[in-house]
């Protein structure tokens, strides 16, 4: 065993992980001020140095600028800064912008692996801009960046291998999966509810294309200008007795049409999903019913 092990210690220093294949995250840039942009990045790595692209915004008021760093898969981090602008549009912001120095990490497991940490910039006269983190949640393609590319990557398993004595399995019946009821502007919906307590989920559920939604529960704005990522955001609003409204308004259309919010609903084990869809500046409408038992 010792002459084994020494050889693959051996090997480890030579290995090279050049990967050429170029890699694109989707997320987001979340701002001290409250305010959320979407943020992508789009490089290509080999041997633990990072080299790309950052874009800041929605087309075609994006930014674009050129980012330099290193991936250490060991530790799951990502560090890279942006070094220079190459294009750059005007977008109102409460912010203070300049060029992003980011440091993040790698989080696998359970339902979500997410690539997240907090960024800091600087003039270059040390004049602190707007801090804040990014979120990258495209699991393929994160799993895909800190995967060992190369041939010789491989797991010498020396234990024994010891087979699995034959038992007598039950076929497992699969859950039904929920239907999606979709509301746009004129199409409402309507739940009755048993609990006290609403629990409301909103992301993202196809491409990330910079969808921007406010919610509003009984006429009061719960979530202003919010931009929607693969990551949910969880709200859970007390009801009040009756009839309560959750009014769900399509801030812009992101960059393709039209503005697409996907919802979760929860009353206690009880779930409803729903799509709102709508224009810019529409409405859609959520009733739930609060029902006594």
């Amino acid at each position: 065993m010792r002459y084994l092990s020494f050889c693959v210690l051996l090997l480890c220093p030579f290995l090279s992980f050049a990967q050429a294949k170029p890699v694109t995250l989707n997320g987001a840039l979340q701002l001290n001020t409250g305010e959320t942009f979407p943020y992508k990045i789009i490089l290509t790595e080999s041997n633990g140095i990072v080299s790309g692209y950052s874009f800041t915004y929605s087309e075609p008021n994006d930014t674009k600028t050129k980012i330099q760093g290193k991936l250490d898969r060991m530790n799951h981090t990502l560090t890279f800064k942006e070094t220079e602008i190459v294009y750059s549009h005007t977008v109102r912001t409460k912010a203070y912008m300049c060029l992003i120095d980011a440091k993040l990490k790698y989080v696998p497991g359970g339902k979500e692996n997410m690539l997240k940490g907090a960024i800091t910039s600087m003039e270059a006269d040390k004049t602190a801009c707007t801090g804040g983190s990014i979120v990258f949640s495209n699991n393929e393609e994160i799993q895909f960046l800190f995967a060992y590319h190369d041939q010789l990557d491989t797991v010498i398993n020396m234990k024994r291998k010891v087979t699995a004595p034959v038992t007598e399995t039950k076929e497992l019946v699969p859950e039904q999966p929920l239907t999606i009821d979709k509301v746009t502007t004129g199409v409402e919906k309507t739940y009755e509810w048993h609990s006290d307590t609403v629990v409301i989920d909103v992301w993202d559920g196809g491409t990330t294309d910079g969808d921007r939604i406010t919610i509003q529960f009984n006429g009061k704005t719960m979530l202003t200008d919010y931009y929607l990522i693969k990551q949910k955001k969880q709200l859970r609003i007390p009801l009040a007795e009756g009839v309560n409204t959750v009014t769900i308004i399509a801030e812009n259309e992101g960059s393709d049409p039209p503005n697409t919010a996907s919802m979760l609903f929860t009353d206690g084990t009880k779930k409803y999903c729903v799509l709102a869809y709508n224009n810019k500046g529409q409405r859609s409408l959520i009733k739930i019913k609060r029902v006594r038992p």
